[in-house]
C-alpha cells in the first residue's frame, strides 16, 4: 500500500516544526527513531523533512521546516499560525506530546468520524456505478435485499432518493471534494 502524505497546504492538521540537537538526557526530546509506531520520513528537493508518524489506524504529519530529526533527539519548536488551522494543529500537538509520553497514540485523541459511514457508503455507492451497477443494485449492495424489496417501489422514494444522494456526494468527492475530508472541524 502507497504511503500518502498530504501538503500542509491541503491538510490543516499538519504541524510545522524545527528541530534542534540535544542529548538523550533532556527529557523534552524527541527521538524519531525510537518510537514503536512507524515513522516515515520524506526529504524533499530542498532538504526539507516530512513525517508521517503512525499506522494505518492512527498517525499525524510533522514538516519539519528548519532542522533534521534524522542525527538522534531532538529539541522541537513548534509553530501554530493563527486561523482556521490553528484548532486542528493543537490536536497534532497534543496526539504528539502523547505519544511521547505514552509511546501510543491514546483513542481519546481520535473521535470517531461522525461521516465516515456516509463518506465510505458513497464511495461504495460509485463504485457500484463505474462498475455498471443500477441504483436498485447499489441499494441492494447497500440496505440489502429485503430492504429494498418492501421499500423500493413503496409509497415513499426515500431509498431511491438516498441513492441519489450517495452518488450525488461522491461524485463530488471523484471531482476535488475530497480535500473537504481535510478541513478542520471541531475538536
Amino acid at each position: 500500500m502507497a504511503t500518502v502524505l498530504w501538503r500542509a497546504d491541503c491538510d490543516p492538521t499538519v504541524l510545522s516544526v524545527a528541530a534542534s540537537p540535544t542529548g538523550h538526557a533532556d527529557l523534552d526530546a524527541f527521538d524519531f527513531g525510537r518510537f514503536t509506531l512507524p515513522v516515515f520520513i520524506l526529504r524533499d528537493t530542498a532538504a526539507a523533512e516530512h513525517l508521517l508518524i503512525g499506522d494505518t489506524g492512527h498517525s499525524l504529519r510533522l514538516d519539519v521546516v528548519d532542522g533534521s530529526v534524522l542525527g538522534g533527539p531532538v529539541q522541537l519548536r513548534y509553530q501554530l499560525a493563527d486561523g482556521n488551522s490553528l484548532p486542528a494543529r493543537v490536536m497534532t500537538l497534543r496526539r504528539l506530546l502523547a505519544l511521547q509520553r505514552l509511546g501510543r497514540f491514546p483513542q481519546t485523541l481520535f473521535p470517531p468520524e461522525a461521516y465516515a459511514c456516509r463518506w465510505i457508503r458513497s464511495l461504495q455507492a460509485f463504485d457500484g456505478l463505474a462498475s455498471g451497477a443500477s441504483h436498485r443494485q447499489i441499494a441492494i449492495a447497500l440496505y440489502g435485499a429485503d430492504t429494498v424489496k418492501v421499500d423500493w417501489l413503496g409509497r415513499s422514494a426515500y431509498l431511491r432518493c438516498r441513492v441519489q444522494r450517495l452518488l450525488r456526494f461522491a461524485k463530488g468527492l471523484v471531482q476535488g471534494g475530497y480535500r473537504m475530508l481535510l478541513r478542520p472541524r471541531s475538536f
